[in-house]
């Protein structure tokens, strides 16, 4: 949220309607008295009456006191793009001039309007976002978003000072970004626990929506746990409908007591401004990244070295499992972490450390929540019997490219629709597997069973129910034992990734 989209404009009141307008908005708060002289006058504080209003004053008192606690600790961040620019012109929108901070006018040169074309320099390129300064000496954290690509940071911060930033760290996976700055008198804010917040709490947003600094919107918690969005590769996030818009990105979403519990980092809008739908990065989650990147820049991350995927009713009931509770287990890496602590294929974790955990998503942040060399705990059910296993993390290695894999010609099986080989050397190595044994799919009936399943030529099957094929022989008697009418449960592999998949051969 780093662009920049125009702020509406002031309807202006005509002169000899203004006194009318004043009088009927006091009337909506205390009936004015009128003098002889036909003069307003209202109400003072002193003799207003509170009764009742009670409850609602005391909420107003809270939101100020919240935006009066975390205001001095609030930035604004301008990034700057230097000419050339790499990546291509559309990369950032350069907001209107009228719509950067007067401090930061000056560093939008504007273009002569007589010089030819060849000769005019091109103008910075500009973005906005909002920071909250964490420590006294001048850590201010972000989102990797809005200082993504700048060639320059400048800071605002709220006593009008201007300041020059230095990136010490950005995690693109969580979206976040810590800053240091050189300032003094500097406000640090607190950090609240966002593993207390409830769905319903009050909460308080601080930011420079569409360049309007120091901005204070209010509203609750909506939701906790959103993931599945797309905009991060780890994602927990607190949504509110507390009004969030354009360069809100990066400041603080606060509890009731003034403490943050989250990063404001995005919104999911029609139209590009707010619709009631915000979401934040959580506390638990910030205060783990931002310490390791205030150390050196880095994140190392928690990594078990498992393939997993979700469970569905089809897939726990072929384990024996009559909830759809748990992440099912579909391979497990040699000389991992999960390879040591005993985890097979076909095992469903149901918690880590007594967390539970149901999605993909959700194991695999909370396993990279952990530091490597991190014991946890894992509840597993295997066979219909509920099992402890200890897993010591190792550290997450980064992904591998995926290898692109052509189409065989049809096959003729009838049963499943499956051309298979023996799995060997070439085959697995132009396929990107991993396996050294099971048997490779060369081909897929197009209106077959497997293909309804989502098998793919350039795939592997490393199982069928429990039984491992090493032969084509071994494969079709393990079929053949198999009543015509029952699912099938392959173990597919596919470019080093191992998943579960349900055949249904029936008629």
């Amino acid at each position: 949220m780093r662009d920049s989209t125009p702020t509406g404009q002031a309807t202006r009141i005509p002169r000899g309607h203004r006194m009318m307008v004043l009088a009927a908005l006091a009337g909506l708060a205390v009936a004015p008295t009128l003098l002889a002289a036909d003069t307003v006058t209202f109400t003072n504080a002193e003799t207003r009456s509170n009764a009742a209003a009670g409850d609602a004053i005391m909420l107003s008192n809270a939101f100020r006191s919240v935006a009066e606690i975390l205001r001095p600790s609030v930035v604004q961040i301008i990034s700057i793009d230097h000419p050339p620019f790499a990546g291509g012109e559309n990369r950032r929108v350069r907001p209107d001039r009228n719509q950067i901070p007067e401090q930061f006018r000056d560093l939008l040169p504007e273009m002569p309007r007589t010089a030819p074309e060849s000769n005019r320099r091109q103008p910075d390129r500009m973005g906005q976002g909002t920071g909250v300064i964490a420590t006294a000496d001048g850590l201010v954290i972000t989102n990797n978003h809005v200082i993504e690509g700048a060639d320059e940071v400048k800071i605002l911060l709220h006593d009008g000072r201007e300041t020059t930033a230095t990136v010490i760290g950005a995690d693109p996976a969580t979206d976040l970004a810590v800053l240091r700055i050189d300032a003094s008198d500097l406000v640090a804010a607190k950090f609240g626990d966002s593993d207390e917040s409830q769905v319903g709490d009050w909460v308080i947003a601080l930011g420079s929506p569409f360049g309007l600094s120091q901005t204070v919107t209010a509203g609750i918690v909506s939701a906790l746990g959103r993931e599945g969005m797309g905009l991060a590769t780890f994602e927990n996030y607190i949504q509110t409908d507390a009004a969030i818009n354009p360069g809100n990105s990066g400041g603080p979403l606060a509890n009731i007591y003034g403490e943050v519990i989250g990063i404001n980092s995005a919104i999911s809008s029609a139209a590009g401004g707010n619709d009631g739908i915000g979401f934040a990065i959580p506390s638990r989650m910030v205060q783990r990244i931002v310490n390791d990147l205030a150390t050196d820049g880095t994140v190392e991350r928690g990594w078990l070295g498992v393939n997993i995927q979700p469970l569905d009713e089809g897939l726990a009931a072929s384990f024996g499992h009559e909830a759809r509770s748990g992440v099912l287990v579909a391979g497990v890496l040699d000389g991992t972490p999960a390879a040591n602590a005993g985890l097979e294929p076909g095992d469903i974790v149901l918690n880590i450390n007594g967390r539970r955990t149901d999605t993909p998503a959700g194991l695999a942040r909370r396993i990279a929540d952990f530091a490597p060399d991190t014991a946890v705990s894992l509840e597993i059910l295997r066979n219909g019997k509920q099992l402890s296993r200890t897993a010591v993390l190792g550290v997450r290695p980064g992904s591998q490219s995926p290898t692109v894999v052509e189409e065989a010609p049809e096959p003729e099986t009838p049963r499943l629709g499956l051309e298979l080989a023996p799995l060997d050397e070439a085959m697995s190595l132009e396929a990107g597997l991993t396996s050294e044994t099971g048997l490779f799919v060369k081909g897929v009936l197009t209106d077959g069973p497997a293909a309804a399943a989502g098998i793919e030529p350039g795939d592997a099957i490393l199982r069928i129910n429990d039984f491992r094929p090493t032969s084509l022989e071994a494969f079709q008697k393990a079929l053949d034992e198999i009543d015509p009418d029952q699912t099938i449960r392959l173990l597919v592999e596919r470019r080093g990734m191992t998943r579960f998949v349900l055949v249904d051969t029936g008629n």
